[in-house]
């Protein structure tokens, strides 16, 4: 059989240590065992061992692998892409190095500026940057980059900051400030790059396995519009966020968007087609991981073939549950009626490819999304993740946890519940649960409301409904809630292997609440990230006022408030996120960000403390 890599790899090779590719069943005894290279020769009936998988396609259209112990089918990744994604999103925890003398005939050039004895301060520069002299060749030089650099009006970044997490669009700001649009914009860059540096430091702390205890994380998506710039091209530009956030601490450990500011489109189509990328599936490209123009415009006219999704029909009062599983039937049948049941297929006649920088496929995000969560959560004991119903953050999941799934230290449930519940719906829900309670409660007097729970949550074990390719038997939620009504569970890594109590407490634990609370803030409280709203003369698109016209803007914003939501918005007990999961002592005032410096150096005081 033809190889498809020079290394004897028939699929995708791994990327270091990274490979996603493998038998996703958790049943199976392939389950996480990637291919193996020289397979031994097998007659014909007979069965497979864990590693053995054959192909679906010829030559280098192959669609995916298939687990010769099993039979179960899992499209294919391509590692390395996947790899890149996890690189953009360590980038601010790698931190920027400490200055060091430019002059390369220099015997300190490269040597970092907190070794001793190699340098000495030399005042600043006009706009407040630190200066040094080389005690080797004696010539001065600046740091570049640092954080008052090119700030002229530094005094107005907090203002500029507080309101743009408190519902203000653009151009209210620059009237507030007095700063023309163009300022805005630059010190909104100035404040991003602050905030990335001031939580990559804090971050890394987690990525060199800071001890946790265990750890309920919920992990969703979002998805956010950016306007069109172009009048003769009214198309929107849809990113979509993925977001992991502690349940008990609220801590939001990512939220990543599906775009790339620093690729440049011209150069990556240029030498994506020098490669031959467009000719060959996607796995098998240097460029997998981006939508290039010809493969987008293809989706687009895919999609005007696809009939139009059946509007959802109103819930009757009583059938809530009954609505519910239809819900989650109805999305296993639309993965399994796509081509790959982990792209969930959003390019449409109503959007287009940014000007500048790239779209990344959204599958591509979430493994690197998982693959980060999995390292920052390293120190963890045990990792429970409470996950949106879609296949491929399922995907992403197991291929990121895989080993610790394996030993038992990680675990994962789909939660699903009723998004378009009225309210009186949701208090029906919750009102036949507290009667379900109550029952419970004459039946086990001698039993606490937590252990009623437990017992409840026992029955519904003995139970429930098995749906999708997997046979994922799905529960329902003894203890829904008006912000999750009607609420399901389906237990995805279920090995059998615990006893009933152990598993019942873990399936009450199931919530996606962390995660929806921080993206309702985010609609609430970033005027950028507002719901856009549909006109009858915009022909299906959406267009609002206050959205961004840049991807990079609107990516920034969020990854601002993100900062913000964890280090500075304090909660009822008047601890931030951060606080709770031990990351710090103290709400971060909003200065500390705007002004921080990486360690080893001197810290630079704001306009307000230095004046």
């Amino acid at each position: 059989m033809a190889k498809l890599t020079a290394s004897g790899y028939r699929f995708p090779e791994p990327a270091g240590d990274l490979q996603v590719n493998f038998c996703k069943n958790i049943r199976c005894a392939g389950f996480g065992v990637p291919e193996t290279l020289h397979r031994a020769r097998r007659s014909k009936g007979q069965a497979g061992l864990p590693g053995d998988y054959s192909r679906a396609g010829a030559g280098l259209k192959v669609t995916g692998m298939k687990c010769l112990v099993c039979g179960s089918y899992m499209p294919i990744r391509n590692n390395q892409s996947v790899l890149e994604e996890l690189q953009r999103f360590r980038i601010p925890s790698q931190g920027k190095p400490a200055p060091s003398c430019p002059h390369e005939d220099c015997d300190n050039f490269g040597s970092s500026v907190t070794e001793p004895g190699l340098y000495a301060r030399f005042g600043k520069t006009k706009v407040g940057t630190p200066r040094w002299r080389c005690n080797s060749c004696k010539k001065t030089f600046s740091e570049e980059g640092a954080p008052l650099l090119r700030q002229r009006m530094a005094h107005k970044n907090r203002d500029v900051f507080m309101l743009l997490v408190n519902k203000s669009p653009i151009r209210r700001i620059a009237e507030v400030t007095g700063l023309d649009i163009k300022t805005v914009y630059d010190k909104l860059q100035f404040i991003g790059r602050q905030c990335q540096a001031f939580v990559g430091d804090r971050e890394r702390k987690l990525l060199e396995g800071m001890p946790l205890p265990k750890m309920y994380v919920a992990v969703d998506r979002q998805i956010h519009n950016v306007n069109w710039s172009n009048r003769r091209d009214r198309r929107n530009i849809q990113l979509s966020a993925i977001a992991s956030a502690d349940l008990d601490s609220g801590y939001v450990f990512g939220f990543h968007v599906n775009f790339d500011p620093v690729l440049d489109p011209d150069a990556v189509e240029r030498e994506a087609a020098t490669l031959g990328d467009p000719e060959k599936f996607e796995p098998f490209r240097r460029f997998a991981r981006v939508w290039l123009a010809r493969d987008y415009e293809a989706a687009v006219a895919k999609s005007a073939e696809r009939p139009a999704k059946a509007r959802k029909g109103r819930v009757e009062l009583g059938r809530e549950d009954a609505a519910l599983e239809a819900e989650i039937a109805r999305a296993y049948a639309e993965a399994k009626a796509r081509a790959d049941v982990e792209v969930t297929e959003t390019a449409s006649t109503d959007t287009a490819l940014p000007a500048l920088g790239m779209l990344i496929k959204e599958q591509y995000t979430m493994h690197g999304h998982f693959q980060l969560l999995a390292q920052m959560l390293s120190g963890a004991e045990k990792v429970r993740m409470f996950l949106d119903q879609d296949s491929g953050i399922r995907a992403a999941f197991l291929g990121a946890f895989v080993d610790r799934i394996k030993e038992r230290t990680a675990d994962g449930w789909y939660v699903s519940v009723l998004k378009d519940a009225t309210n009186l719906q949701k208090e029906r829900s919750v009102g036949l649960a507290k009667a379900r309670l109550k029952e419970a409660a004459a039946r086990y007097p001698t039993l606490s409301k937590d252990e009623l729970l437990i017992a409840l949550m026992k029955e519904e074990i003995g139970g429930g409904k098995k749906l999708g390719q997997f046979d994922d038997r799905w529960l329902s939620h003894p203890a829904p809630s008006m912000s999750e009504p009607a609420k399901k569970v389906c237990w995805l890594t279920d090995m059998g292997d615990y006893d009933e109590d152990h598993a019942a407490r873990l399936y009450l634990k199931a919530s996606l609440h962390a995660v929806d609370r921080f993206f309702m803030q985010t609609r609430r409280l970033l005027s950028l990230a507002e719901r856009s709203l549909s006109s009858a003369s915009s022909d299906g698109r959406t267009w609002h006022g206050y959205s961004a016209y840049r991807p990079e803007y609107l990516a920034r914003v969020l990854e601002i408030f993100r900062v913000y939501y964890n280090y500075c918005k304090v909660g009822n007990d008047k601890k931030t996120p951060a606080m709770r999961l031990g990351l710090a002592r103290a709400p971060i005032a909003v200065e500390d960000v705007l002004y921080y410096c990486a360690p080893g150096r001197r810290r630079q005081l704001s306009p307000a403390k230095s004046s």
